[in-house]
């Protein structure tokens, strides 16, 4: 595998405008946004011989083998029974929270035929990250009812588990870029707009300082937590910019990628 590829990363053009997503709602729909974007050739280092050397709270993500005990990603009540306890076991073992919740699944590919027949998204191209502080506590409040008050009062994060659910990822992988390599003054707040609910995401504007770095190849038994979010202020990481990215060294025959983002609250004391 190479070290390091050149390859192009979606960027926000901020053009002083609030940028509006539309969050696809029928199985096979893109997405539709309606802002500027614009590709930059960025290198992507491959991060696979230093995968131990990144934290949630140093970079804002963490590469982890994880061999889960779901037989079919795509079957809900598995996801339900098995998948939820998985994933928030990992998110406490990885951020020290005393209490994780799973709230959201999405499932993407790079196949339109496997996204009509699974309802499921296509990659998001675009270097963001999910929440602003006003629409992490809106969706705490959402999901976590009675319980939001003594929950918000406290330190919370979001952090996405993300991985591989059809094989070897040979095309379209994500890249994730260091906290600590981002200038807030490139993020953007964007209106994120679904058929039930409307919320806020950032989006990056080009920032030659950005680091990137992508684990080639993963494979189901292998996932990508990625910090979307903190309250903490005390200097550790915030959040992990991320993006998927057409992979000039993909091979002309490469299977289409699937794969599954689990949203999970971390809790802490």
């Amino acid at each position: 595998m190479r070290d390091a590829i050149e390859a192009p990363i979606g960027y926000l053009v901020n053009t002083g405008e609030m940028p509006v997503f539309h969050q696809s709602n029928v199985a096979g729909e893109r997405t539709n946004f309606q802002g500027e974007r614009e590709y930059r050739p960025m290198t992507v280092r491959n991060a696979r011989p230093m995968a131990k050397d990144f934290s949630l709270d140093s970079e804002g993500f963490a590469f982890v083998t994880h061999n889960s005990a779901v037989q079919d990603f795509y079957d809900d009540a598995q996801l339900a029974g098995i998948y939820d306890a998985e994933a928030a076991a990992l998110v406490c073992e990885h951020t020290g929270a005393a209490r994780a919740h799973v709230f959201d699944h999405t499932r993407r590919s790079s196949s339109q035929t496997v996204r009509e027949a699974q309802n499921a998204r296509d990659p998001a191209n675009a270097a963001h990250t999910d929440y602003t502080d006003w629409s992490a506590r809106k969706r705490v409040e959402d999901v976590m009812g009675e319980e939001a008050e003594a929950l918000l009062a406290r330190r919370f994060a979001i952090v996405n588990v993300w991985r591989s659910i059809g094989g070897t990822i040979e095309e379209w992988p994500l890249a994730v870029c260091t906290w600590d390599s981002v200038d807030d003054a490139h993020l953007h707040t964007v209106e994120r707009r679904a058929y039930n609910r409307i919320g806020q995401t950032r989006h990056a504007s080009f920032d030659a300082g950005n680091e990137w770095f992508y684990f080639p190849r993963m494979t189901p038994d292998e996932a990508i937590l990625i910090k979307n979010y903190d309250t903490a202020m005390d200097g550790r990481a915030r959040y992990a910019l991320h993006a998927s990215f057409d992979d000039p060294t993909a091979p002309d025959d490469a299977a289409p990628r699937e794969s599954l983002e689990t949203r999970v609250f971390a809790f802490f004391d």
